[in-house]
């Protein structure tokens, strides 16, 4: 019977691998198929960002590429019932064919008969973290980005793993937010702040922000860019009006973060 997977869709090369594996076995656990294989998946990525937390460690950055190898690795296993790196195929060409740049990789992969979804998901988790070799790969003081996958067989309710990880250079994107927005007669003035989200290796750093404001339901218009500034006071605005910017921040390697929600002020 074929397995159950589900393949999703983001992001050059010199580095190192590891790779570890493990098997877990359970007996008349419940089923909890209601919680999506996605969701499932970002749960362990959770739990693992949690125990990274308490060693003093970054989060792993979710990656969508890795996600979708992953995936693809995972169901690989699981349709030939058999857990193997070498059965998911070579990691490297798959790097390779997704653009990812990487300094090094590393896979961590298991199974359990667990209940499918979470009750799997969280008994190859455990067993992750209490085996030595696999351990060390998720709480890695160089891997800062990951992509978690999870296939379930359903003729033998076997759930397969794979955990790929990898140092590469920082494509998070920046954040902005908007910390303030006040009115003084016909003034308006707004303030803001970013940063770039830390990674355990390569974080590029806030670079600077861009600002775009409009009147009204009107079109947007660069009213700053490549800025330090975190604020704008526009003077002698008309009455009767609405007026509003939105931020967004870009980091020393040209990652550019989304525009913040706008900001209005209404001049009476």
């Amino acid at each position: 019977m074929s397995p159950r997977f589900r393949r999703r869709l983001l992001p050059h090369a010199l580095g190192a691998t590891l790779i570890t594996a493990l098997a877990v076995t359970a007996f008349a656990a419940p089923v909890s198929a209601a919680t999506s294989a996605s969701t499932a998946e970002a749960m362990i990525i959770g739990w693992v960002n949690t125990d990274r937390a308490a060693a003093g460690l970054a989060s792993l950055r979710g990656d969508a590429d890795l996600a979708y190898l992953a995936g693809v690795r995972a169901s690989r296993m699981a349709s030939a019932n058999t857990m193997s790196h070498t059965i998911g195929g070579n990691l490297a060409s798959q790097l390779q064919s997704r653009t990812v740049q990487w300094f090094g990789y590393g896979e961590t992969i298991g199974w359990s008969t667990s209940g499918w979804t979470v009750d799997a998901a969280r008994s190859i988790y455990r067993a992750w973290m209490a085996s030595a070799p696999h351990r060390a790969l998720l709480m890695s003081s160089t891997f800062n980005y990951i992509g978690l996958g999870l296939a379930h067989r359903s003729d033998n309710n076997r759930t397969f793993a794979s955990a790929v990880m990898t140092e590469s250079v920082d494509h998070t994107r920046a954040v902005a937010r908007v910390t303030g927005a006040k009115r003084s007669g016909d003034d308006v003035s707004w303030t803001w702040s970013g940063y770039d989200p830390r990674l355990q290796t390569h974080t590029a750093g806030l670079r600077d922000f861009d600002v775009q404001y409009r009147v009204g339901n009107g079109d947007w218009r660069t009213i700053r860019n490549d800025t330090w500034a975190t604020t704008l006071t526009l003077r002698d605005r008309p009455h009767g009006r609405s007026y509003a910017i939105r931020v967004r921040a870009t980091d020393r390697r040209g990652n550019v973060g989304g525009w913040t929600a706008e900001s209005r002020i209404w001049v009476p």
